[in-house]
């Protein structure tokens, strides 16, 4: 069965001295059967399945391992059996990862029922006893934050989701759009829908820094919630004017970086590792110039 996955490109920050080379490499040491690999995150379990250490990265494979019930299998006859798995077992999805040493760019595969780029985070942290926060976030194209934040006018923002309700219990994200998510889910709102415009006189700009805060906020529940099958949140569009007083939008949903790949799926889970591994390494080799020009023009524009 031919089989495509989004690949993304984040970069990780650790806001500690265990940056996630050293973390990858103690995880790594470990034996591959090791309790301490694992990590409960939203009653499943997440740990690092596999991997190969390099000397300029780490090429790897986490596991998430759904506990909900497997639901039933049933044949072309309609007949319908119950998948029975012991009280330890569950149903297991990976996603292929590279980590590149120098950059701090991690390069991971999308995979509906596999680990998100939040749940890396939270795993990395905890597994490692990590101070602070584990950030990861995602590379945008060269119209990405920063070109927001640089913006001397900010004319509108439009925002847009659906599944309200999920959005109540997340952290890290401002308390403005907290107490709005919890409005729509108290008025039993499925959806949500928000704009946010200056006054109309020449010059007249959005709260830069509430701005940011929003559209970040935004962004983050965007990164936890959406995976390759459902984009929760639909939208998030950005207008003003940049110094020359022209008009400039930005979509900072289509305008993250990512790419693509293709393979076999075969009921061989060593087979599957060789496939994927071999297309995550083939993103980053392809677009490791790219990405590291993208990150340097927007630490640029963050210092100017």
């Amino acid at each position: 069965m031919h089989k495509t996955s989004k690949i993304d490109f984040f970069t990780v920050e650790t806001g500690s001295s265990s940056d996630l080379e050293i973390i990858l490499k103690n995880l790594h040491a470990l034996p591959a059967d090791s309790g301490k690999r694992n990590e409960e995150i939203n009653d499943d379990w997440i740990r690092l399945a596999r991997g190969k250490p390099g000397e300029d990265g780490y090429l790897g494979d986490m596991m998430r391992i759904s506990m909900a019930p497997a639901g039933f299998r049933a044949n072309l006859a309609g007949e319908i059996v119950p998948v029975n798995l012991s009280k330890d077992e569950g149903m297991a999805e990976c996603s292929a990862f590279y980590y590149d040493y120098a950059t701090s760019i991690l390069v991971l595969q999308r995979n509906s029922k596999a680990v998100t780029s939040s749940q890396l985070s939270r795993y990395f942290k905890r597994v490692a006893d990590v101070d602070g926060e584990v950030e990861i976030k995602p590379i945008l194209r060269p119209t990405d934050i920063m070109k927001v934040k640089a913006l001397p006018v900010i004319r509108k923002i439009h925002i847009a989701s659906t599944i309200v309700d999920v959005m109540t219990t997340m952290n890290n994200i401002d308390e403005n759009t907290r107490q709005t998510i919890l409005s729509a889910a108290q008025a039993e709102s499925p959806g949500l829908e928000m704009i946010m415009k200056s006054a109309r006189e020449k010059g007249a700009t959005l709260n830069q820094a509430v701005a940011t805060e929003v559209i970040e906020s935004w962004l983050k529940i965007h990164d936890y919630l959406s995976d390759d099958e459902n984009e929760i949140v639909k939208k998030i569009v950005v207008t003003g004017k940049d110094e020359s007083g022209a008009t400039a939008e930005f979509d900072l949903l289509k305008d993250r970086m990512f790419t693509v790949m293709n393979y076999q799926w075969v009921p061989d889970d060593a087979e599957l590792w060789k496939s994927r591994s071999d297309q995550i390494q083939q993103a980053w080799d392809l677009n490791k110039a790219n990405l590291i020009r993208t990150i340097e023009a927007a630490g640029k524009e963050e210092a100017a």
